[in-house]
């Protein structure tokens, strides 16, 4: 409730006359990451996301969204462990995205943004598509990211560190 409130404070920061702020749907949506070892590939799915979306005549203005790290699970429960491990999900509980700017460009959603994660915040950019599925709307994506950015030690399998570069995919609907 508490992150749920947070969000509410930055997405009010506008004027809201002929504005709409609608809640995520968390049965519907997931985060997922896919990370790659010389080994294998692994990824895992975050489906207990929170976060506000203010709308203004069905255009996105604003979306803030919250993730608990220890919501991302493999369905293994070895791999979870040392993900949370090494991403210190105890002292950085939580990923937060605040978008900055929102264009709609021939037919895509042009996200600006900061992300906070591992207690780094960086600006990101990123490309989404908005389509109606059942009476919702979908937003919906993929990026990259690199764990160095954020100052995270790449774990290491057999001698072999990871991959730096995770990509994320996203299915937001509100």
């Amino acid at each position: 409730m508490k992150r749920l409130l947070t969000l509410i404070l930055i997405l009010t920061v506008n004027n809201l006359a002929g504005q709409e702020i609608k809640k995520i749907n968390s049965e519907r949506s997931t985060i997922g990451y896919t990370g790659n070892h010389y080994l294998h590939k692994w990824s895992a799915d975050n489906t207990n996301i929170s976060g506000l979306i203010q709308l203004d005549e069905k255009s996105i203005l604003n979306i803030g969204i919250v993730a608990k790290v220890t919501d991302f699970k493999s369905g293994n429960s070895s791999l979870d462990s040392n993900s949370f491990r090494a991403l210190e999900a105890l002292k950085f509980p939580n990923i937060v995205f605040k978008s900055t700017e929102i264009k709609e460009i021939n037919g895509k959603i042009n996200i600006n943004g900061l992300i906070e994660f591992h207690g780094i915040e960086e600006i990101i950019k990123l490309e989404a598509d908005l389509i109606q599925i059942d009476g919702f709307t979908n937003l919906t994506g993929e990026f990259s990211l690199s764990l160095t950015d954020f100052l995270i030690d790449l774990p290491s399998l057999l001698l072999r560190k990871i991959d730096d570069e995770i990509s994320i995919k996203f299915d937001i609907f509100y």
